[in-house]
């Protein structure tokens, strides 16, 4: 019923015009408003009439048609407003012209981009062109591969018998130029000598300590000399890692540099100072302990930087590829003992600086590990009749160039005797052998 009601109360307003007018303008006629019900207003201070709310008759809210609503938004400045229209022709300029703008920005970018690769390619186009050169004119005096291996074998260790892994970069170029370097007590420099053995100038005073003396060679002497001169300094002490020639070589040259300077190493040689191990070297920003490691040489010390909680390693531990040994298990003990002196880096006797020093140490010791257990395997299947250093070599070195199986042939022998003093092998006949019953 009430549903019916409303129907016939809407079709009683709308179809007579008059109520209809009547009740869009005030609602009159519905829900027992009156039909001709004076409207309401509120008035002003100043006479103005305004907008009295939300539930008044002129609230646009009320009972409002779209007629209303263009009404009420007009009422201020009586004008009528309309929708601004643009032409199809219009707006497919502006389109084209975004595109355009965006297509002429991205080839800018693409153009930067382009030339910034051009210059990085012609770069080092230009620093491998000069890398080449200088590559030429050192080994132009070589006439083969071997020749070239032989020379980087002498060089690293004319004592030494020990073997890079040819898959190593450093292999593959021979030995990089190496430095002489000065320690971070005063700044990191380099100046490039000739290929061989790193020197360390250590300290920041008039007065400062030498690691090592190089080969001897003049072009050594020239860039010491260079460098004493820039750092308006001197030296006073100089302390060798081990008595080969590639370390001591330089002795003369130096006290040609520096008279006053002394010399010092373990088990010196007749006007050498002797040095001991925990002995400790001074000068103005440097602190040096020296610690007694022999496994390289018998003679061999190492050097803790204090400051720095580094440690120049010589021969025992090098910048690229692996060390040589006289003796393996002690050998093997004094990196064990190397490792627990410090922290930082480690400054080797060859090769570019090693940034966490003790973490090298123990790739040293695993990679004897591997090579030990190795030689091992191979005895094991070998059997009574036991296998030659050399017939072992050609089993683990199968992929290494053959003129360096000599070489290879005296650490596996090291390994060797190492593992009779074990009691682990023993020998098998002339220089033969087999694992121990």
């Amino acid at each position: 019923m009430e549903r019916y009601r409303l129907i016939v109360a809407a079709h009683e307003i709308l179809s007579d015009p008059a109520k209809r007018r009547a009740y869009d303008k005030t609602g009159a006629g519905w829900n027992g408003r009156p039909e001709n019900e004076p409207p309401r207003h509120y008035w002003t201070s100043h006479g103005e009439a305004k907008w009295s709310g939300f539930d008044t008759n002129d609230s646009p809210f009320r009972n409002a048609t779209w007629e209303d609503w263009e009404k009420w938004y007009q009422r201020q400045s009586g004008k009528k407003q309309s929708p601004v229209y643009t032409s199809n022709g219009g707006f497919l300029t502006l389109i084209i012209s975004v595109v355009f703008l965006g297509a002429f920005g991205q080839s800018l970018r693409v153009e930067d981009y382009g030339s910034m690769f051009r210059r990085q390619v012609e770069q080092v186009h230009d620093d491998a062109s000069k890398y080449m050169r200088q590559r030429r004119v050192e080994t132009q005096d070589f006439k083969n591969r071997d020749a070239r291996l032989q020379s980087f074998l002498r060089t690293r260790d004319p004592h030494g018998y020990g073997v890079d892994d040819p898959r190593e970069a450093s292999y593959q170029k021979l030995l990089p130029e190496p430095e002489t370097c000065i320690s971070d007590v005063v700044h990191q420099q380099g100046q490039q000598t000739s290929r061989g053995t790193n020197t360390y100038l250590v300290g920041t005073g008039a007065s400062r300590l030498l690691i090592d003396t190089g080969e001897g060679k003049p072009v050594w002497a020239s860039a010491l000399a260079s460098l004493l001169k820039c750092e308006r300094t001197t030296i006073t002490k100089a302390l060798v890692t081990h008595w080969h020639p590639d370390h001591v070589g330089g002795f003369e040259q130096l006290l040609d540099l520096c008279p006053e300077a002394k010399i010092y190493e373990n088990d010196p040689p007749k006007g050498v100072e002797p040095i001991e191990t925990s002995q400790i070297f001074e000068t103005e920003g440097a602190t040096i302990k020296a610690f007694y490691c022999p496994g390289h040489t018998s003679n061999h010390m190492s050097f803790i930087l204090e400051e720095e909680d580094a440690m120049f390693t010589g021969d025992n531990v090098l910048g690229h590829g692996t060390a040589v040994f006289e003796d393996l298990a002690t050998y093997l003990q004094s990196l064990k003992e190397m490792k627990q002196q410090f922290k930082g880096r480690a400054y080797p006797g060859h090769g570019a600086v090693i940034e966490d020093g003790p973490a090298k140490i123990q790739e040293y010791l695993e990679h004897r590990q591997e090579r030990e257990q190795q030689v091992l395997d191979l005895l094991k299947t070998a059997g009574d009749e036991g296998m030659t250093p050399m017939e072992i070599v050609k089993v683990i070195y199968k992929d290494y160039p053959q003129n360096l199986w000599e070489p290879a042939c005296n650490g596996v022998l090291q390994i060797l005797r190492k593992l009779e003093l074990e009691g682990r092998v023993c020998k098998a006949g002339e220089g033969r052998w087999r694992m121990k019953d």
